[in-house]
């Protein structure tokens, strides 16, 4: 028997923020990503009232109600910090759910490297995602200067709402620095169990759809966050612009989806090219004593004929028909912002103005 040596320990690995308050919450995904959207814009909506500059509703020269354009875009990055929060604190619940199928597609001995993308992040990724938060802290106080007037200082700004901004951009752009680590990491690591551990099994590659599930997971938190960065850019009335976007937004998607999955695709496609080979191989050994009249050799070939079509027609994507119609329903999501900002002005113009629906 040939001695491996010790075996190395698994590195510790810790959990963010986010994902511990996520677990300990009583109220559940939802409740929590609600709780956080109204505290952020809560906060708004109060500072807002609280120093007139602007205020959230003023009446206009008509005397209707109305509500200030930076409303809406302080709306807008509270749906992006909540997202961005809801993915921290529910990325690693995802990966649990995975974790069984993941090991099932995987060999024995790949089963702990299934288990450890169901965990958090290293200990010794704890600097980096540290440092790329607090990178990201200090870019968005300094994203205030270039909101800010010179003209009126930065006490004028701090009496304004230019005070939710300083407020909110700071733990948004460090939320968003440390995610994309996160993001990149973990994408690092299912491309090493991949590389590393699995071996195709062309009777069993429906074990191989939780690889589909995953990348279909990665697409939509980019359909989810580039719809909601939409409502920024898109306007109902100037579809020109729209449609264009929306287009690109979706070839995104189809981007993300296909580079999580290319690396499966590639096993796939490399394990059908062998056995074909293989099948060819066979076909060539019986085929003159089969056209020789072997009944042996002419039962074989047919049988490496029907092999070798089934194997030809083996699906060379990890994605099921479901996953597939799933798909086709997420690239849907960037028509939300057209829909949501007409119907948001349509119901400020009821609500707000007066003004007909």
């Amino acid at each position: 028997m040939t001695d491996t040596g010790p075996q190395a320990e698994p590195e510790a690995r810790f959990d963010n923020i986010e994902y511990i308050v996520y677990q300990r919450s009583p109220f559940g995904m939802v409740g929590n990503s609600a709780l956080v959207f109204a505290l952020t814009y809560g906060l708004y909506v109060l500072i807002a009232q609280l120093t007139q500059s602007p205020p959230f509703l003023y009446p206009n020269a008509a005397g209707d109600w109305v509500t200030h354009q930076v409303s809406w875009i302080a709306f807008v990055l509270s749906l992006i910090l909540t997202a961005a929060v809801a993915f921290a604190g529910s990325a690693k619940g995802r990966w649990e759910t995975e974790v069984e199928d993941l090991a099932r597609a995987l060999p024995e001995h790949g089963r702990s490297a299934a288990e450890d993308l169901a965990k958090g992040a290293p200990v010794s990724w704890r600097t980096r995602y540290y440092g790329l938060f607090w990178i990201g802290f200090v870019f968005g106080i300094l994203f205030n200067f270039a909101l800010m007037n010179p003209a009126d200082g930065i006490l004028a700004y701090i009496n304004s709402v230019g005070l939710w901004f300083l407020i909110v951009s700071p733990l948004l752009f460090g939320t968003g620095f440390r995610a994309g680590m996160d993001v990149a990491r973990r994408s690092r690591e299912i491309r090493a169990v991949i590389a590393g551990y699995l071996d195709v099994d062309l009777f069993h590659l429906d074990r191989l759809s939780v690889f589909g599930r995953i990348g279909l997971r990665a697409a939509r938190s980019w359909m989810i966050m580039a719809a909601i960065l939409l409502l920024f850019m898109l306007d109902p009335d100037q579809l020109w612009i729209a449609l264009p976007t929306i287009l690109a937004t979706a070839a995104g998607g189809v981007f993300i989806l296909t580079s999580a999955l290319n690396p499966v695709h590639r096993k796939i496609c490399a394990a059908k090219a062998a056995e074909l080979d293989r099948i060819h191989e066979e076909m060539a050994r019986v085929r003159d004593r089969a056209l020789a009249g072997e009944d042996a050799a002419s039962s074989a070939l047919a049988g490496l004929t029907d092999y070798e079509i089934w194997v030809a027609q083996r699906p060379e994507w990890p994605l099921s028909t479901g996953l597939a119609t799933r798909f086709s329903l997420y690239i849907l999501l960037p028509i939300l912002p057209i829909v949501g900002s007409y119907m948001f002005e349509k119901l400020a113009d009821q609500f707000v103005t007066g003004g007909p629906v």
